[in-house]
């Protein structure tokens, strides 16, 4: 749908936008720091956006496009952001292997179709091993210091 295209690459730009300005505030040291990746992210973001609202802007609305698929991705995308929101909220406290584990598997069931099962436990092994290479690559590789939360005295 046309419509929804638009609404989609204008309010993913808009959130990229958003992204890198939050991004800019972090410090900044020479090198990698902490705010290279989320300016790249942002950028990536913004391109996207751009690319999925030129797009629907290029493309002509259909008459009679099928509705039924609509609600599914208005759900879909909700839960997509509330799960955003609430590992924002979550990473302070849970830290970031914690909150990134929780994340990722919650992420990947919203993402299953739902005519299928989804193998959880495949689910849980990948959150899990994304979230602790995620966050040796950034503490080790990069010597960026993410948040630890509860593990901090195991990690350091």
């Amino acid at each position: 749908m046309r419509l929804k295209d638009v609404i989609v690459g204008g309010a993913m730009t808009a959130a990229g936008i958003l992204y890198l300005r939050m991004g800019n505030a972090l410090p900044d040291r020479d090198g990698v720091d902490a705010a290279t990746v989320p300016g790249v992210l942002a950028w990536m973001m913004i391109a996207l956006g751009a690319i999925e609202l030129a797009g629907a802007l290029r493309r002509p609305a259909l008459a009679g496009e099928a509705r039924s698929s609509d609600a599914g991705g208005a759900l879909t995308v909700g839960l997509t952001l509330a799960l955003i929101a609430g590992f924002i909220a979550a990473l302070r406290p849970l830290g970031f292997p914690i909150a990134t584990a929780l994340y990722l598997f919650l992420q990947f069931l919203v993402l299953t179709p739902r005519s299928g099962r989804p193998p959880v436990p495949l689910y849980a092994g990948l959150a899990v091993g994304s979230a602790a290479f995620i966050f040796a690559t950034f503490r080790y590789g990069f010597d960026l210091l993410l948040p630890a939360g509860p593990l901090v005295a195991w990690l350091n």
